[in-house]
């Protein structure tokens, strides 16, 4: 009979998780790779396309760090969109560019083998100097810490989930390339759109972060990093 409880609690966390990340939208910056039409599917009223982007620089596969709920990120991020937007967005293969995204799907996409629609797509604004260039936000969280540090990288992918909780996802490419990318949690407004303009400019910063336990086991997650500070790192100092 335990065991029977045990199981109803999993299943039922589980969709509860799950019920929570139903309505987002973002932004995510890399390369476009990829258009074409979806062979396996059209829409309502008309044919379906999906695009793919390679998050960040120089990335082929997706090693995770870090916790965020399944299947929010991935690389490459797939996302759907019209026929009347292939020949703007074809024009901008092979470039850095910035995507802004939502979910869910208007009704002539529903049938997209993606679930990210394009909102928006348009070059990234390489290394334009930001201003502030340091931004520090409180947690609000009064879960406890597990430990604490910075890490290194390019923010690929900002995501605002429309939820009770007012909480924002955000997944940085560690180091200047590759497939290494490490997932936070965001709690405060300003932090989340100096996150927004880091993407939009590819630009290196250092994320101070807090490791917490999850005392709700919030999106069926034990513990989440939640973001302190986001400093830029001036470019010159790379070289």
């Amino acid at each position: 009979m335990l065991w029977v409880i045990l199981s109803l609690f999993s299943i039922s966390a589980s969709i509860s998780a799950r019920s929570l990340i139903i309505d987002t939208k973002g932004y995510v910056s890399g390369q476009l790779s990829r258009v074409n039409l979806d062979a396996n599917q059209s829409g309502v009223f008309g044919r379906v396309y999906i695009g793919e982007i390679l998050l960040g620089h120089d990335s082929a596969t997706f090693i995770s760090l870090g916790n965020q709920p399944r299947g929010l990120v991935a690389n490459p991020w797939r996302f759907c969109f019209e026929k009347d937007e292939y020949d703007e967005i074809e024009d901008l293969i092979g470039k850095n560019v910035v995507l802004e995204f939502k979910t869910p799907r208007k009704g002539s996409l529903l049938s997209c083998t993606s679930e990210n629609e394009l909102v928006d797509v348009y070059p990234a604004n390489d290394y334009q100097i930001l201003e502030p260039t340091h931004v520090i936000g409180a947690i609000r969280t009064t879960d406890p810490q597990i430990s604490h540090g910075v890490e290194f990288g390019r923010v690929v992918n900002v995501i605002k989930n429309n939820d009770l909780f007012n909480i924002y996802f955000m997944t940085i490419q560690v180091g200047s390339g590759g497939s290494k990318f490490r997932h936070f949690i965001i709690d405060n407004t300003d932090l989340f759109d100096f996150a927004i303009q880091s993407l939009q400019t590819a630009a290196m910063v250092k994320v101070h972060y807090s490791d917490r336990f999850s005392r709700r086991n919030l999106f069926g997650l034990s513990s989440m990093s939640y973001v302190s500070e986001i400093e830029m790192v001036d470019q010159g100092n790379l070289e």
